[in-house]
């Protein structure tokens, strides 16, 4: 059984590899030819094959599933074909064991994701899209052309311009009453930011203007410097610029979520994301299981081309489903959980259902 469990396994595992490298070489032509439609300014054909090559991460992190469900589909179709799987059900082998033994090559390949989703696709998405913004904007800024908008407490603020080395200009604060009168505005012509030997983290503000309102007057103060305590960093700031939730690492969204919270800001657009990628290990389990259950049911005597569309079409409407559930879980305002767990959860119970029939 040890032999036979191996073998299977290594068939996955070559197939589900060539599913990789194939999803790897589309993804990346087609976000090469997408990025090209961008190049103006200093962002050239050099600078798109470098966002390419920082998205390998990324797009061998969301090929993971797909991958999984193409190779374990290809594989196990493959011993279907050479009438192996017969042989394996001739002698009491289950489709049970088969599965079991098929599943071992996903698991190694969720571990490989997690460790690229955690440790490698965040910085690589960052430097990714600051490159692409910085070559696009003319200068060394990241930001858009109207500038960034954060809140803190009961204070709003805009920055002009986000730097490339995470210094901000144009700094602007409006402070807020708890009846929302205005209280107080502060305009800074540059802003860096300073980590002190105690750990506390603060920004130094040049060329400060204060501007103290009340019912019957204002009163404005000129400082060359000031200090500003904010819990706001370079890295939480060019995160929210650039790296997209989905795409930061799950200790990242986790930080960011409770940073927003602490703010009573809406965090749904970040929970998702946090959910999205804790759950995906089960997500790729739950189309293995569709993939295998096909070839012992359905596409039992099916051809190898057909197997494979076939995981192709389960993919795409396992993705249709994600991305319909996403925002609607925004707009209708239900739990994000709820939108990442459903797709899962029918996939999860189709598959285990169609592989105890055929058992």
């Amino acid at each position: 059984m040890n032999r036979l469990d191996r073998y299977i396994g290594l068939t996955v595992a070559v197939t589900m590899t060539m599913a990789v490298i194939v999803l790897l070489g589309v993804q990346m032509l087609f976000t090469f030819l997408e990025q090209t439609e961008d190049i103006r300014n200093d962002y050239t054909i050099a600078h798109v094959a470098r966002f390419v090559f920082y998205s390998l991460p990324r797009i061998f992190y969301e090929s993971i599933p797909y991958a999984a469900l193409i190779g374990c589909l290809a594989g196990v179709g493959l011993l279907a074909n050479n009438n192996e799987l017969i042989v394996m059900r001739s002698v009491g082998v289950s489709t049970w064991s088969i599965t079991r033994s098929a599943l071992k090559p996903a698991l190694a390949m969720i571990v490989l994701g997690l460790v690229v989703g955690e440790l490698v696709l965040p910085d690589f998405e960052r430097m990714a899209r600051v490159d692409r913004l910085r070559a696009m904007s003319e200068g060394s800024a990241i930001t858009e052309e109207f500038g960034v908008w954060f809140r803190e407490g009961n204070v709003y603020m805009h920055f002009d311009m986000v730097g490339k080395d995470g210094g901000l200009e144009g700094i602007s604060h409006y402070e807020f009453a708890e009846d929302q009168s205005l209280v107080r505005t502060l305009y800074a012509k540059k802003a860096t930011f300073q980590e002190q030997d105690n750990g506390q983290l603060k920004w130094l503000l040049e060329d400060v203007t204060l501007t103290g309102l009340s019912d019957d007057n204002a009163v404005v103060l000129e400082e060359p410097w000031r200090e500003w305590q904010t819990s706001l960093t370079p890295d939480l700031i060019s995160t929210e610029i650039a790296v997209q939730p989905d795409k930061m690492s799950i200790g990242e969204l986790n930080s960011k979520i409770e940073y927003m919270q602490s703010q009573g800001l809406n965090s749904s657009k970040f929970e998702l994301g946090f959910w999205g990628k804790v759950l995906q290990p089960l997500a790729t389990i739950s189309l293995v299981l569709v993939g295998i259950s096909f070839v012992f049911g359905p596409l039992k005597e099916a051809t190898m081309g057909m197997r494979v569309f076939s995981g192709i079409i389960i993919g795409v409407l396992f993705e249709f489903v994600k991305n319909l559930l996403s925002p609607a879980s925004l707009v209708f305002g239900f739990s994000p959980v709820i939108a990442v767990v459903i797709p899962i959860a029918v996939c999860f119970v189709s598959g285990c259902y169609l592989l105890r029939r055929a058992n």
